[in-house]
């Protein structure tokens, strides 16, 4: 039996506070389910959070559809061989944290942080401002801290091309002060959802609303409610549609976000409400995955995005796509996708109108084009690039590989 000598944290710091379901809490769970399901030989992988008030990293005993505080949780301490990976979005992380791991670094210890989008920072008028979202801070204030805390790392893993080309010419302008510049590299993300330690229940209605969604070619979109993801431009296109008699659904599948409460109104009182329009704020990641296969296409509309999630997870159950033409959905779609060009909702209007003809000729762009991971494929991608900055190099049992 081979003992761990050397120590992968990963850090699930704000999955342990509250499990929101987001797409980045989605794949938090889902990498370290894969790296602490089958580690390198000789490394240890262990989920930890920050503990701002003592300034200390501890262990999380738990990490199952939500991570639970547990009372064998353990100070620790980085040590020079180790590695901290940084995989949940950690915005909260405290002055006394990040001193915590220069320190270790300053030791001998590897730093990396995983780095979803530089959104904040390029489009601040999306977030500027105190919300419930963000525990009633300035998510502005909040991730420039942050991004700042991860410049000071040994390097930053993007979860797309499109990111790392952000971050480089970010600090191309803006660069690290008393600080080297570090390493850059990305890798994508995976697509099972049944492998992401996913949550599970279907409400009493579920039945009823599946039967709808099939009922007729029915349009979904799965992501937060938020400024930049073009829910009201689905809405407002849809409704042309509707108008001229166009026998179609529209399901928005995320919680409401932030600056977008005239929307929500909008949608919960809307005449089409639980008819042809249907807004599944809280539900499983089982259910999820029961609407996707009754769905007829993702619409991916957002004006900026780090990866897109949501078009691997589509592509994964073979469903087509509607997607905004931006660089990230080109690098993980290709040709795998219907290309929204327009900037209204008569464009886009038009534009599922054209798609619905393609659809019924089946002559559009089908999904099974687009390269779809699993998470283990990922993960593989993603401890790649850390062999690449860090020098090391990790291996398996001849049986694992």
């Amino acid at each position: 039996m081979n003992i761990a000598n050397n120590r992968i944290f990963v850090d699930v710091t704000e999955l342990s506070i509250f499990d929101k379901g987001t797409g980045i809490q989605r794949v938090t769970k889902a990498i370290f389910n894969s790296l602490s399901t089958r580690p390198p030989l000789d490394w240890q992988v262990v989920a930890v959070r920050g503990d701002g008030t003592l300034g200390k990293f501890v262990s999380v005993q738990h990490l199952n559809t939500q991570v639970n505080h547990a009372d064998g949780e353990e100070i620790i301490e980085i040590q020079s061989e180790d590695i901290y990976l940084s995989l949940d979005l950690t915005y909260n992380i405290s002055k006394n944290l990040n001193q915590e791991l220069q320190n270790a670094r300053n030791n001998g210890a590897r730093i990396y942080f995983v780095v979803y989008d530089l959104i904040p920072l390029m489009y601040p008028e999306w977030f500027f401002g105190n919300n419930d979202w963000f525990e009633g801070n300035d998510y502005l204030d909040l991730f420039e801290h942050w991004f700042n805390c991860a410049v000071q790392s040994d390097g930053l893993i993007c979860i797309s091309k499109a990111v790392q080309d952000d971050v480089s010419a970010w600090i191309a302008i803006d660069k690290p002060a008393n600080s080297a510049i570090p390493k850059l590299g990305f890798f994508h993300l995976g697509a099972d959802i049944a492998s992401s330690l996913t949550s599970k229940g279907l409400p009493i209605n579920c039945k009823k609303i599946i039967q709808v969604i099939q009922s007729r070619k029915t349009f979904l979109m799965v992501g937060t409610i938020e400024p930049r993801k073009g829910h009201q431009l689905a809405l407002e296109a849809v409704e042309k549609l509707w108008s001229e008699g166009v026998d179609v659904n529209l399901v928005f599948v995320g919680k409401q976000g932030w600056k977008v409460d005239a929307l929500a109104e909008r949608i919960k009182t809307h005449a089409k409400l639980s008819n042809q329009l249907f807004w599944l704020s809280d539900i499983s990641d089982e259910y999820l995955r029961a609407i996707y296969q009754a769905s007829s296409v993702l619409l991916a509309l957002s004006d900026a995005e780090g990866f897109g999630l949501p078009l691997v997870e589509a592509a994964y159950y073979m469903l087509p796509i509607v997607a905004r033409n931006i660089p990230v959905f080109k690098e993980i779609c290709k040709g795998g996708a219907f290309y929204f060009d327009g900037s209204n909702n008569h464009d886009l209007y038009v534009d599922l109108k054209k798609w619905l003809y393609q659809y019924e000729q089946n002559t559009h762009p089908k999904s099974n084009e687009i390269q779809v991971l699993s998470w283990a494929e990922s993960t593989s991608q993603l401890l790649t690039v850390l062999e690449n900055m860090s020098g090391i190099s990790f291996s398996w049992n001849a049986n694992e590989q």
